[in-house]
């Protein structure tokens, strides 16, 4: 599929501002980034022309659409260091990055169980994920949650087979919630959260269970005033 190209450069934003949180009693990191781009409004209006279309092999809860390539070359190359840091990878190590355009659109009422209930897209601990916010309030940001009956906040290899056996025996038995994951579950804890701001990045390792805020549901259609954001994976492949 062909990427969409912005009409004007991607530019760091001037006060692009990086910060290190730990969350939860694992203190796994969260990399906080405000102020990304110099003009973030370039990104939305290559959306509003990008080709949204249903993810067909995962659960996300709205529609996706292909990232403009100079979003990997302005952002993510330019964050490597942070990321290094962060997340203790070697300067030797290669990162793969894929994007996307993300707008939730799908009301709760209209969700599978799955999709109501946190997640973690990769048992790998070397894979990352990025969440840009194009949006603001009343749209919320992202949460990260503990899973109350095997007190796990990451799901590793390790974790993997108990946690899904447990989660899915969960949701056989309670059925779908009337809302998106949040802070009211009976199964898991919401233990923090990255508020939603405008041209804000968040990056975390993606084995950590968490979910967008959605709450009843995510938001209208149009890229310029629903939940729009930029997401991406990074694989950190490394040497051997």
């Amino acid at each position: 599929m062909t990427a969409v190209a912005a009409r004007a450069p991607l530019l760091l934003g001037a006060g692009i501002k990086v910060q290190l949180r730990r969350i939860g009693a694992e203190r796994q990191p969260l990399l906080i980034v405000d102020d990304v781009l110099d003009d973030p409004r370039a990104l939305i209006d290559a959306a509003r022309r990008a080709a949204f279309y249903t993810p067909p092999h995962t659960h996300y809860p709205g529609v996706n659409a292909p990232l403009p390539e100079a979003y990997y070359r302005t952002v993510v190359t330019a964050l490597r260091g942070p990321i290094e840091a962060a997340f203790g990878l070697p300067q030797s190590v290669y990162l793969n990055y894929f994007g996307f355009f993300a707008l939730a659109t799908t009301p709760a009422a209209d969700a599978e169980p799955i999709q109501k209930i946190p997640h973690h897209d990769c048992p790998d601990p070397d894979r990352l994920a990025l969440v840009h916010y194009l949006c603001r309030a009343p749209h919320k940001g992202t949460g990260f949650f503990r899973h109350r009956a095997t007190g796990f906040e990451s799901v590793d290899e390790t974790r993997q087979a108990n946690y899904v056996a447990a989660a899915q025996a969960e949701l056989a038995q309670a059925g779908a919630a009337a809302a998106y994951a949040g802070p009211n579950m009976a199964t898991y804890d919401l233990i923090d959260q990255a508020d939603l701001v405008f041209n804000r990045l968040i990056i975390y390792r993606s084995h950590v269970l968490h979910s967008a805020l959605l709450g009843r549901g995510g938001g209208g259609g149009d890229p310029a005033a629903g939940r729009l954001t930029a997401n991406g994976f990074i694989e950190a492949v490394r040497s051997g």
